[in-house]
């Protein structure tokens, strides 16, 4: 229990004291799929609205950043809510109460970027890259992080004694290293995978020695050696969560969808 909770809280041991992954006997961690609520995930008008959300947030080179171009898509006061990881697995959002939208995603901006401007407008712009980041996470529904509501990242919430049997044998690993299998792909012809694993939000580690290589991630199969998946933009990447993220919510006011609220990490 001592080891798991100098885990948990990011302390872990030396290198030279831990065993590595290649000398630790299969399977490495067990088989833990996360309840995960994707029913928003391609509801048509919600999808509209995101993609017509990314579009007004996102870079163009024939376009500037202009946050007002965003506010449409707001409500006129959005909830902003923040988590910070701890030495609870629970990591829960604190929520700052509502602001009106210019600021929120003046907030948004100024909290997500390490920065001495005091110019909002520039926060604001940071603002925007925000929310297209969040908008275009792939999974959305109703997340037990925020009681239920409807927003991206919607991943289930792993269980005490889940945390423990991930803990297992691979005991060097920092909570970091372990992502949500979301949108994976079959492979093969030596990229390996066919199918049966990962599964879909099955929580897998990603190897400490990943060599940070643009557009692949090493992940640690549960019988040993490390499988790498194309995870760059495009209709045949993978997709590798984090366990704990940063949401954007929405809700169906007047019969027309609108960005509720912004939980946003702050790690």
């Amino acid at each position: 229990m001592l080891a798991l909770a100098g885990w948990l809280a990011g302390a872990g041991a030396a290198p030279a004291q831990t065993p590595h992954h290649t000398e630790v006997a299969p399977p490495l961690y067990p088989e833990i799929i996360l309840e995960t609520d994707d029913s928003f995930s391609t509801d048509s008008e919600l999808s509209a609205f995101r993609r017509a959300l990314a579009d007004a947030a996102g870079h163009r080179w024939d376009k500037p950043l202009d946050p007002e171009t965003v506010v449409p898509f707001l409500a006129a006061d959005v909830e902003f809510l923040v988590g910070q990881k701890g030495r609870s697995y629970r990591e829960a959002f604190v929520s700052l109460g509502l602001h009106p939208a210019r600021k929120v995603l003046e907030m948004a901006g100024r909290l997500s970027r390490a920065g001495d401007s005091a110019d909002p407008g520039v926060h604001s712009r940071h603002g925007l890259q925000v929310l297209e980041e969040l908008v275009t996470e792939p999974t959305v529904g109703r997340t037990p992080w925020l009681d239920g509501r409807i927003c991206t990242a919607s991943y289930g919430r792993i269980a005490w004694p889940d945390w423990i049997a991930l803990d297992g044998k691979l005991r060097f690993l920092d909570r970091e290293h372990w992502r949500i299998a979301g949108v994976v792909e079959p492979t093969d012809d030596k990229g390996l995978p066919t199918g049966d694993w990962p599964k879909r939000y099955q929580m897998v580690p990603v190897s400490p020695e990943q060599k940070r290589s643009a557009g692949s991630l090493g992940i640690i199969a549960p019988q040993g050696g490390v499988v790498f998946f194309r995870v760059f933009p495009g209709s045949d990447a993978n997709h590798f969560a984090p366990y704990l993220n940063s949401h954007l919510c929405f809700e169906k006011r007047d019969g027309a969808w609108t960005v509720s609220a912004i939980a946003l990490r702050l790690d």
